[in-house]
């Protein structure tokens, strides 16, 4: 019905009805929501409820970060031995492989020629002690004389001159004599050491110069009852290696592994390879260890304190993970620097503290940055 045809009565009658409905609704509110803090339903809203989570926390623990690198194995002591004397190879004693003890004969040249010397220069050193004899009966005799003015001063001092030339080839021939002593003596090789012979290049009938002549060893000779493992460690491990860190070597075509710890390390490091060279020693009483063999070296350097954590704890991969921290009931996501380990754990570099307590296992996954947490009775198991 349009408004202008609708009475003054009817108009009155609107009125009356319609204005108590407007006034409730202007009490109401513009937003349509009641004033007194309840719903239309008349149910009082409650605030969610905390999410149960599991927590753990950064440990302090010795690190000790093994060094893994490969190598040789070495002799002890390997000598290339050549006779001290130059001749006729009469006889050698040895083969590859045979075991000697220190002084054991090696090879004998031929002694005959050594023999004729000597006695050649021992019937020297005979003629040459009686020359002495004789003018020393001369001198004494000129003494004599020369008390009874029978004797001349300029034929006393002869006397005496002839006394310190004879003494003089003496001394020579003595000399002469030992020397020649010590040849015969040198004309057999002997072995410096305990240990195996490794090569041998000539045979009997040979002839070879003298060892200041010499270019080309006889025989080799090395020394096995401890073996040297040669590894060449990266210069970034220096600080972390010292004598006596343990290590552990096997031998990967014996499928052997022995302990053992750090003899000795160059003090010279390698400017090409940025390398150093150190070295364990490994009992081989048995002699099974052979000289060459390839190694694989684990250095176990001394232990650092260090604050690791279980991987299960972050998000993400790599070395820069997520963790959640609760302080105070609340999450809060925030970014840590990392090391892996070699046990799986993680080592803590930068981001959070020893103190810190952290979201950790299926809990991760139900909250985020700012959700409110209670913690969980039941401790978290690390599986």
């Amino acid at each position: 019905m349009p408004l202008e045809l609708v009475g003054s009565d009817s108009m009155r009658y609107i009125m009356q009805t319609v204005g108590p409905i407007l006034a409730a609704a202007i009490l109401m509110g513009c937003d349509g929501e009641p004033q007194n803090g309840t719903t239309s339903t008349g149910i009082t809203p409650q605030p969610s409820s905390p999410v149960v989570v599991s927590i753990t926390s950064p440990e302090i623990a010795a690190l000790s970060e093994p060094i893994f690198v490969t190598g040789t194995i070495l002799a002890r002591r390997s000598t290339n031995i050549s006779p001290m004397v130059g001749g006729l190879i009469e006889e050698i004693y040895v083969n590859v492989g045979s075991r000697v003890e220190e002084g054991q004969p090696l090879l004998r040249m031929r002694q005959k020629d050594f023999e004729i010397n000597v006695l050649r220069l021992s019937e020297a050193k005979r003629l040459a002690e009686a020359e002495y004899k004789d003018s020393v009966r001369d001198l004494e005799n000129a003494i004599a004389l020369r008390e009874k003015q029978a004797f001349s001063v300029e034929q006393l001092d002869d006397r005496r001159t002839q006394v310190e030339v004879s003494a003089a080839k003496l001394g020579i021939a003595s000399a002469n004599l030992a020397e020649a002593q010590k040849e015969l003596d040198d004309s057999i090789t002997r072995a410096p050491y305990r240990g195996v012979i490794t090569q041998r290049h000539v045979d009997e009938g040979a002839y070879v110069p003298s060892i200041m002549r010499s270019e080309h060893p006889v025989l080799q000779i090395q020394e096995i009852d401890v073996m040297v493992a040669l590894v060449f460690v990266p210069e970034v491990y220096l600080t972390s290696i010292q004598l006596g860190t343990l290590g552990r070597v096997h031998i990967p075509s014996m499928n052997q592994t022995y302990e053992s710890e750090v003899a000795l390390i160059n003090d010279r490091i390698d400017h090409k390879t940025r390398t150093i060279d150190v070295r364990l020693g490994i009992p081989n009483v048995d002699y099974a260890i052979k000289p060459g063999l390839f190694i694989e070296v684990e250095l176990m350097p001394i232990s650092r304190q260090g604050l690791v954590l279980s991987p299960n704890a972050t998000m993400g991969l790599g070395s820069s993970r997520s963790v959640l921290v609760v302080e105070d009931g609340v999450v809060s996501q925030r970014t840590v620097q990392v090391r892996e380990l070699s046990d799986g754990r993680l080592e803590i570099l930068q981001g959070i503290s020893s103190n810190a307590i952290l979201v950790v296992g299926p809990s991760m996954r139900k909250v985020s940055d700012g959700s409110r947490v209670a913690i969980s009775e039941h401790p978290y198991v690390d599986s």
